[in-house]
Parts: structure tokens; C-alpha cells; sequence
């Protein structure tokens, strides 16, 4: 868990930085490309979200030094201690990535069960005030929609003045409500449309997605502004959809549509739903997309760089790649980190010398570690930039800490003092 939490930080951060940049871009990026790939290029970076993890670019080789593993930058982590014939483990202590898995993993929970509760009530109020749509006229056009979108799946169709705007609801059994019945028969067709856009598009799922990168990401703060700007483009892209190959006239008449429903609101909302209304700024950018008749381009290199920025995040951000422990033929796993200062490895040296077959003495007056293997001593002092080899002085990289009280030494400068050959 904690190297998980590590890992989601690092990714949640770096996709930030894309999110940023990309939210930058996207006022220029949307005069030459088409919204719905655009939109599509967020949805690379929703994922990446929720799946922190990125292929490595960092892995270090592992060496064998007695029974303990050496990467390739020179850092050592211990084994697992073997004592007739069974692996016991050091108990590592509670440390802040604990605390801070625990407090993430709290608010996760605590994301998703307001956001189902929303959702739950929302649901429960529409089967309370909508009604089905018994029209005739109304069901014939909802019918050739969707023959002439090749849509087969049933689709049910509900006015419902507290839902606020039109929308689409439901992954399992979608549904779309309307505010209203008193449409003319041109606007019904265009708000049909859109939602059914919608449902073809799959933007129920999408929703589910930004969803969960939220949820991941509660703590992030750029994440709900790139979860507003995705909102917005799912809009964007659906209007484009629908008055695609449209005259300007059409066009200006879809939009005094979309302006006249988003005048039924509801304070009542769920997040996992298509919404007409995305405030002001919103709105303003919707209709500027569905007057522009400028022809453009797809847009499939935007969620190319996209989905490369993600996976190079992997290079950039990767956490260490971890280091395989190997003692008699088998990989373990050690339960002690590394603690890595100034390009120093320490680990635990109770856990380490042990493993190496070295009595280890401490003197807690002066602070002092005798290690003794064979006709080797060595004795070095907490805080100390050397060690003692038999009498001989040798200088470390690092010197011993306590942490936690726990004492923690150079791997690298015992295991060669103790005459370990290092591979």
C-alpha cells in the first residue's frame, strides 16, 4: 500500500501538469480540431488517472552480494532473515505513508458514498415526479431518431420537470428525460438527437470513468477543474455531432433551442447523467461551437501526444523500480525499506549483518556499532562519515542514523568490510 500511495502522488501529480497544460492549449486547440477528439484525447488522461502505474524505464539489474541484492546504482536492501527454514520478516513501523494511505483510502470511500447517495436520491426523485411519454407523434420521432442513428437498444422516454435540463441517465437501462412536453416539433427532434448522441457515444460510461479518476484523485485539485472541462466538451462535441452538415440557419435555430430548456434548473443533480447546462462560460462556448461552420481537422494526433505524455510519465515520474532480494535460488520480499540520503543507501543492520552471519554489539552510550565476522571487526559511530576496519579507518559515502529508533547503516561499506565480495 505504501508504495502504492507513492505512486498514485507521483502519477496524480504529473497528470496535473498534462491536465494544465492541455486546458491551456485547448482554446487553440479547438479553432483546428475537431471537439470530439478533443474530447476523446481527455479521455487518455482520465485513465491514466485511474491506472497510476506506467511502464518502467528505470530497471536496475540485480547483483548478488552473500544473501543480500545490490541494484545497479549501488543500493542494498536486506533479506529476509532464514531461521530454520522459515522466513520471518522485520516489522516495518507505522510511517506518514501509512497515515496517508489510510486517510486516502477514507476519502475515497467517503467521495463515492456522496456521490451514490447523490445519485440514489436523484433517481429516486425522477420515478416519483416523471411520467412516462405517451404521445404518439413524440414516439414515432423518437423512433426514426434512432433508425436513423442505427440504435436498437430501448430507450425510454419520461418528462420530468424536476430533472431540470434534457438528459441521458442510466449505463444498464438508459433513459432520457425531458423537462417538458410542450416543445415544438423541431426542438423535440434536435433535443432527441442530442441525447441520443449520447447514448451512441457511450458518455454514460465516460462519466463513470471521470468518476473514478476523481475518486483516486479526491486530494488533487486540477483533477475537478479537468472533470468540468470534460463536462463541457462532452456538450460541445455532442452539439457538434448533431448539427453536422447543417446551414447556418439550422444552426442558429439549435442554438435559441439549447438556450430555451436551460431555463428549467434543478438543484437535485447526479454527476453520472448528460447535463445541457454548464454555466454561463459554458454555454457561451457552445454556441460559438455550434455557429462555427469552419471545417476541421480530426484531431487524432492531439489524443496520440496525449496517450505518449501519459506513458512517458513512466520515464519522467517513475518511482525507483524495485529490487529483487534473492537467498538460496529464491526472490524475497523485505518488510524494511531502503532509506536513501545523499545517494546513500541504509538499511536496518541488526536485519542486515545477521543475514550476512555477523554478531552485531551497540553501545547506546556512545552510540557505537560493533559488527564482528570471522577475524573482521568493524565499529562505526552514529553520525560518523567512517568506519573502523581492524583498527584501520575507512571512509563512507553516508554515515549510520538512527530512524525511528531503529539503526540504520551503509549496506555497500559493511558488506565489502566484511570481506563480501560484491559482484
Amino acid at each position: 500500500m505504501q508504495n502504492f500511495v507513492i505512486t498514485l502522488l507521483t502519477c496524480s501529480v504529473s497528470m496535473s501538469a498534462l491536465t494544465l497544460i492541455y486546458m491551456a492549449c485547448t482554446p487553440f486547440l479547438i479553432k483546428r480540431y475537431s471537439e470530439k477528439w478533443l474530447y476523446y484525447a481527455w479521455l487518455v488522461v482520465v485513465i491514466g488517472l485511474i491506472i497510476p502505474f506506467r511502464p518502467r524505464w528505470n530497471v536496475m539489474p540485480v547483483f548478488q552480494i552473500g544473501s543480500v541484492a545490490q541494484t545497479g546504482d549501488g543500493a542494498l536492501i536486506p533479506t529476509a532473515q532464514m531461521m530454520g527454514g522459515n522466513v520471518y520478516f522485520v516489522a516495518p513501523n507505522i510511517s506518514w505513508l501509512q497515515i496517508a494511505a489510510t486517510v486516502w483510502l477514507a476519502g475515497v470511500i467517503a467521495f463515492l458514498s456522496y456521490h451514490a447517495v447523490r445519485h440514489y436520491l436523484f433517481v429516486k426523485m425522477t420515478k416519483r415526479w416523471s411520467v412516462s411519454v405517451t404521445d404518439e407523434q413524440t414516439l414515432d420521432l423518437m423512433q426514426t431518431l434512432k433508425k436513423e442513428m442505427d440504435i436498437t437498444k430501448r430507450i425510454d422516454l419520461n418528462v420530468c420537470s424536476s430533472a431540470g435540463s434534457p438528459m441521458l441517465i442510466g449505463l444498464v437501462k438508459p433513459r432520457i428525460f425531458i423537462p417538458t412536453a410542450e416543445m415544438a416539433h423541431d426542438e423535440l427532434r434536435y433535443i432527441l438527437k442530442h441525447e441520443l448522441v449520447h447514448y451512441k457515444r457511450k458518455d454514460i460510461l465516460y462519466k463513470y470513468l471521470v468518476l473514478a479518476a476523481t475518486a483516486a484523485n479526491w486530494f488533487n485539485p486540477v483533477v475537478y477543474l479537468a472533470a468540468k472541462e470534460i463536462a463541457n466538451l462532452c456538450e460541445m462535441s455532442c452539439d457538434a455531432e448533431v448539427v453536422k452538415n447543417e446551414d447556418a440557419d439550422t444552426r442558429q435555430f439549435y442554438s435559441e433551442t439549447i438556450i430555451g430548456v436551460v431555463k428549467y434548473k434543478s438543484k437535485l443533480k447526479t454527476a453520472l447523467s448528460t447535463n445541457y447546462y454548464g454555466g454561463k462560460n459554458g454555454m457561451r462556448k457552445r454556441i460559438s461551437t455550434i455557429m462555427s461552420m469552419n471545417n476541421k481537422k480530426a484531431g487524432v494526433v492531439v489524443a496520440c501526444i496525449a496517450l505518449v505524455i501519459t506513458l512517458g510519465t513512466g520515464f519522467v515520474f517513475a518511482a525507483p523500480a524495485p529490487v529483487n532480494v534473492i537467498n538460496s535460488g529464491s526472490v524475497l520480499t523485505s518488510g524494511q525499506p531502503p532509506f536513501v540520503e545523499n545517494d546513500g543507501t541504509l538499511v536496518p543492520l541488526r536485519t542486515v549483518t545477521e543475514e550476512l552471519g555477523a554478531d552485531v554489539g551497540w553501545d547506546s552510550s556512545t552510540q557505537t556499532v560493533t559488527a564482528v565476522k570471522g577475524g573482521i571487526t568493524i565499529t562505526l559511530k552514529i553520525g560518523s562519515n567512517s568506519l573502523t576496519r581492524n583498527g584501520e579507518q575507512k571512509t563512507l559515502d553516508v554515515p549510520a542514523q538512527i530512524v525511528d529508533g531503529r539503526v540504520l547503516v551503509p549496506i555497500r561499506a559493511i558488506a565489502e568490510n566484511l570481506g563480501i565480495e560484491v559482484d
